[in-house]
């Protein structure tokens, strides 16, 4: 799981500091990062629709944003502004635009992308990265709040057979080699469904006490078989309905300074898509960058 190279696809917006911000922290502090790409696609079809740019072509647009990249941004770097490449290119798709024209390996890339609430729009990157899992890549969305250093980190458990557990379990000690002292925290919640074999005849809090218990000694399991790297965690149990929404008010109330998840999902597992949970804890933004592996 080395990292040598961070991507972050910029918005030209507010929400670029955020990113940039966590970059830079991570530049510092992990020794193999060798390159930080300054990524921004035009959607050339609809500049001709726009009246302050009816007289200035793609290419003279393109030079206006690289140059403005590389004033305000490059020197956010500091003494690491020679790793930053500022990169500007025409493509309807930033998808596309990244897949196709910009070459980077996949397996030790990092991106780095502004992260919006329903509320702000949830914008074409985060929305389409969240159906195409970032062609397998770790990436780590950043809300405008989202502060460093790293101090604390919750590692969202699954407990399921096939989950992404191990994933994330791997990458939280990943980084706590690159931030000795980065408290860790896995945390599960244990969510509650109203009527489901084999439960439809029983009553809600029996099911529920069911559950927990049954929730319980997967978590016991859980870190029996990885006692090596778990040993030094805490563990959270939350009871509730709605994953996303627990989520949120431990974040809200504990106030880690990152957040880790798994991108599979359960039941298309072999294909490009995110899993529920994801999907709506990145849409719903939570004031936290969520890594999502």
């Amino acid at each position: 799981m080395k990292i040598d190279k961070l991507f972050i696809g910029l918005d030209l917006s507010k929400y670029d500091n955020a990113c940039i911000e966590n970059a830079y922290y991570l530049l510092t502090h992990i020794a193999t990062i060798e390159t930080v790409v300054l990524y921004h696609n035009i959607k050339f079809d609809f500049i001709g629709e726009l009246d302050e740019f009816t007289a200035l072509s793609s290419g003279q647009l393109r030079e206006k944003i690289l140059k403005h990249i590389k004033k305000n941004y490059v020197p956010m770097f500091q003494e690491h502004a020679d790793k930053v490449i500022p990169t500007v290119t025409d493509d309807n798709s930033t998808i596309n635009a990244i897949k196709n024209q910009l070459p980077y390996n996949t397996s030790s890339t990092l991106f780095l992308f502004g992260s919006k609430s329903q509320e702000d729009g949830t914008g074409d990157v985060p929305m389409k990265t969240v159906s195409l899992k970032m062609f397998n890549s770790p990436a780590l969305f950043c809300p405008i709040p989202a502060k460093t250093p790293y101090r604390t980190l919750f590692a969202a458990i699954d407990l399921k057979t096939k989950g992404s557990d191990k994933n994330v379990i791997a990458w939280a000690n990943n980084f706590r080699e690159y931030f000795p002292k980065l408290e860790v925290t896995g945390v599960y919640v244990n969510e509650t469904p109203i009527a489901y074999f084999p439960y439809i005849e029983k009553e809600d809090d029996e099911i529920a006490d069911e559950l927990w218990h049954n929730c319980e000694a997967k978590f016991k399991k859980l870190t029996e078989n990885h006692k090596k790297y778990v040993k030094e965690w805490e563990f959270k149990l939350l009871k509730g309905k709605g994953v996303v929404q627990n989520l949120k008010k431990a974040i809200k109330k504990e106030k880690p300074n990152l957040l880790i998840v798994g991108r599979n999902s359960t039941f298309l597992r072999n294909t490009n898509i995110y899993g529920s949970t994801t999907r709506k804890l990145l849409m719903s933004a939570p004031k936290v960058p969520v890594l999502v592996i």
